[in-house]
């Protein structure tokens, strides 16, 4: 028996996707990328293969994983025809749906593109690889949220080649800017610390958590741990400030929903 995962924004073909695999158990719980490998509950179910759709590989899990990266087909030539970019130099970047857009992408722009490659919303070390030698990045897809982490790591200016309406954005981090430094001013008078461990496969991450429970000291602080990191579960812990060590994205654009300063490792 298989073990489908599938993120949310796909789960109008679940059942779909289901009747081309045969003896299956759809997963209903939200899946947030390859990190998000739910080993524990396809064993208990008697799964023997998970089926993880629309994701590359990241991690190895102790049972079969089979990754189905759902690449789609779209042309940016149009879109870049009316590409009105100052920079000479452009960094081209995608999640796993358009890489196969990158190429089309670089021969229309010659000598000004460089290939970056795939990034995900927790790594975008394939923009970093080639920040020195672009002057921005044009990420080519759908929503804004891996662009949002290349522009914050990189410190460089990203657009979006948006294939959903085919034209060119650009993406704009003020506020998470802002919303970092205000968490950063407001936690140095925490005396309390809550670390944030996920149990999620792909994010747990123990080791880290230790040493940030090293580097708080002589502060106190707490490991708390769960599946999936959100607000209401904290409700009731008496800390003044967070450090989360899951996908670092929950510090980002979720900081706000947290009640108290959230801070990723990095930031402290």
């Amino acid at each position: 028996m298989k073990f489908l995962q599938i993120p949310d924004g796909l789960k109008t073909k679940a059942l779909e996707i289901a009747d081309e695999l045969g003896d299956v158990v759809i997963s209903c719980e939200s899946c947030y990328g390859s990190c998000d490998i739910r080993e524990d509950e396809a064993k208990l179910l008697g799964c023997d293969e998970i089926v993880h759709y629309g994701h590359s590989k990241m991690i190895d899990s102790d049972i079969k994983v089979e990754y189905v990266e759902k690449r789609e087909s779209y042309d940016p030539t149009e879109a870049l025809g009316k590409l009105n970019i100052k920079f000479n130099k452009i960094g081209l970047i995608s999640a796993v749906q358009f890489l196969d857009s990158l190429d089309i992408a670089k021969k229309v722009l010659g000598n000004r593109a460089i290939l970056g490659g795939q990034v995900l919303g927790c790594d975008v070390s394939n923009a970093e690889k080639i920040v020195d030698k672009v002057d921005c990045f044009l990420f080519i897809g759908s929503g804004k949220f891996h662009a949002i982490g290349v522009a914050l790591k990189t410190g460089k200016p990203v657009f979006i080649l948006n294939v959903e309406h085919n034209r060119i954005e650009e993406v704009d981090v003020r506020l998470f800017e802002k919303q970092r430094i205000a968490a950063q001013v407001i936690s140095r008078d925490a005396k309390v610390w809550g670390i944030l461990v996920s149990t999620k496969l792909g994010q747990m991450n123990i080791k880290l958590a230790k040493q940030v429970r090293d580097k708080l000291k002589p502060k106190k602080s707490y490991i708390l741990s769960m599946d999936e990191i959100r607000p209401e579960k904290l409700e009731g812990i008496k800390v003044d400030a967070y450090v989360n060590t899951a996908c670092p994205r929950i510090a980002i654009e979720n900081r706000t929903d947290f009640g108290k300063p959230i801070l990723n490792p990095d930031e402290i």
